[in-house]
């Protein structure tokens, strides 16, 4: 099915799997083998997908249901997905706002820019590689893994719960990564403000730059302190350097390693 004019994608649904790409043309094509099961409408430049209501018996026999959703040459709209069991890949494309939430599944984002970006995920895992934030992006996962890979933001929140956190090559002026029950593990990092924090887990980093370059402050309550590899019990600066550095976690070590 193609559509024209589509500045907008709202996508609601129960079990459901999309795969979304930039297409060469100027429409935008849903594609399904189980196209009975949704309802695609084009109003007012929105372009919804709409997954139909399905009996338990269908639930257990198609217990996912997956469609190809390819954009036009040029998109530059809005991108949300609401859904309870299923998940979402994006290969390229350019957003003003990417929202997605949904349980039991994943996402999986990579080679695209967006203005805003918000993840919510529980019980699944969420990768975002080479993806350029112009505004605030905020991921959320519990019962899984984040991992994000060359990704440039003003402002980046990783908010986790028994989760395991991880950020390769991320440019950030403010960074946050917190969990519980899971490590942290961050490397390459450009950050004027970094806050890593968790319970019962381990922190890694690896920050660009010198140690004289950041103000530490570095607390591990029952665990191990190591900075550049020499040994410490705690760190608490009280010079004022350009950048910050703050690091707690309770029940495992701290590794700091700069760049």
């Amino acid at each position: 099915m193609l559509y024209s004019d589509v500045k907008d994608i709202a996508i609601y649904g129960t079990d459901c799997v999309a795969a979304i790409s930039i297409g060469v043309g100027d429409k935008a094509e849903f594609v399904s083998a189980k196209e009975k099961y949704f309802d695609v409408t084009a109003d007012d430049g929105t372009l919804t997908i709409r997954q139909k209501s399905r009996s338990f018996f269908y639930r257990i026999i198609l217990h996912r249901i997956e469609f190809k959703l390819t954009l036009p040459v040029g998109f530059c709209g809005k991108l949300r997905f609401r859904n309870k069991n299923g998940g979402v890949y994006v290969d390229g494309g350019k957003f003003t706002e990417v929202e997605l939430s949904t349980d039991n599944g994943k996402f999986e984002l990579k080679n695209a820019e967006c203005n805003n970006l918000q993840l919510r995920l529980s019980n699944g895992a969420v990768s975002a590689k080479n993806i350029k934030v112009g505004g605030g992006a905020a991921i959320k996962c519990r019962n899984g893994t984040v991992k994000v890979e060359s990704v440039s933001s003003p402002e980046l929140t990783i908010l986790g719960k028994n989760a395991v956190l991880s950020a390769i090559d991320v440019a950030s002026a403010k960074l946050e990564c917190s969990t519980s029950n899971g490590t942290i593990d961050v490397s390459g990092i450009t950050a004027d403000e970094l806050k890593l924090e968790t319970n019962n887990g381990k922190i890694n980093a690896a920050p660009l730059g010198d140690r004289k370059d950041y103000k530490l402050s570095l607390d591990a309550t029952h665990g191990a302190i190591t900075v550049d590899g020499v040994a410490h019990k705690k760190i608490a600066d009280a010079a004022h350097s350009a950048k910050r550095l703050n690091a707690k976690t309770a029940n495992g070590d701290i590794d700091i390693r700069f760049m």
